[in-house]
């Protein structure tokens, strides 16, 4: 059984980076918004290149993965790297398991303002037993155990903690990767609060959306579960991080239930 891996690009030249990193034989295909150039520069090295509409990561993953020709699929973004041998150990759990998870660490650079805090923090939260990407590999067979859809196309954020749901109410065994490593570019802070309140937004709107897969649960329970760090987190988070990162992570929660409750606002507005 071959694999492919699909790496969400958007527009970002750090995508010819992403593929120097494949070190095995696999299927690539580079899903993008429409950009001619890029397109041409990606298929004159052989890339497979589907488009896709903007603001939504969803459709974009769900483009990828249907467009793949193989049994396994490997789903990352254009602005990480595969370490040595990650590929390979990710495509051998595959054989015994629906779904692996690499581990997940990002850079530092110090022109980046908080870049090693975002880092710290990233770390943490990738560090869970979470189905988050990028990173992750799938069999195709998943897809009629979680609803017979990958990715949740009315949810445009937070994509994975929607998948990660699914997952875990159908029972799904998930192997993490420990020693299967993606290097993520590093992100500022500003950036990275950008993605607290899309994280948030997309997080009720799956809440909501979850609730009338399953029944009509309470769409906040469902919501406490798609959050990745927890108050019941934040002991080991200070131990292992410190106090600083700690701090980042109440300012990072706090924009996160910004774009919660202004989504919640929006859907009562709408009802």
């Amino acid at each position: 059984m071959g694999i492919s891996i699909v790496i969400r690009c958007k527009d970002d030249e750090r995508v010819f980076r992403c593929i120097d990193s494949i070190d095995e034989k696999a299927e690539i295909i580079v899903v993008l918004n429409h950009n001619p150039d890029l397109q041409k520069r990606l298929e004159q090295k052989g890339i497979i290149c589907c488009i896709s509409p903007p603001s939504n990561l969803s459709i974009v993953s769900n483009i990828g993965f249907f467009a793949s020709t193989t049994g396994k699929v490997i789903i990352t973004d254009s602005d990480t790297v595969f370490l040595t041998g990650c590929i390979n150990k990710i495509n051998k759990a595959l054989d015994n398991h629906k779904v692996a998870r690499a581990r997940l660490t990002f850079d530092v650079n110090n022109e980046l303002p908080f870049s090693k805090v975002v880092a710290e923090a990233r770390d943490y939260v990738n560090s869970l037993p979470l189905v988050y990407t990028p990173g992750i590999g799938v069999r195709k067979d998943l897809v009629r155990d979680i609803g017979n859809f990958l990715f949740n196309e009315n949810v445009p954020f937070a994509v994975d903690a929607d998948l990660d749901y699914r997952i875990k109410k159908a029972g799904i065994d998930v192997l993490f990767l420990q020693d299967a490593l993606i290097q993520h570019s590093a992100e500022g802070i500003k950036h990275d609060i950008k993605a607290a309140l899309r994280i948030g937004s997309g997080c009720r709107v799956s809440a909501e959306t979850l609730s009338r897969i399953f029944n009509g649960s309470n769409p906040d329970m469902i919501g406490k579960h798609l959050k990745g760090v927890k108050f019941s987190h934040f002991p080991d988070l200070i131990r292992k991080k410190g106090i600083v990162v700690f701090l980042y992570q109440i300012i990072w929660d706090i924009h996160f239930y910004i774009g919660y409750n202004s989504q919640r606002v929006c859907s009562l507005k709408k009802g």
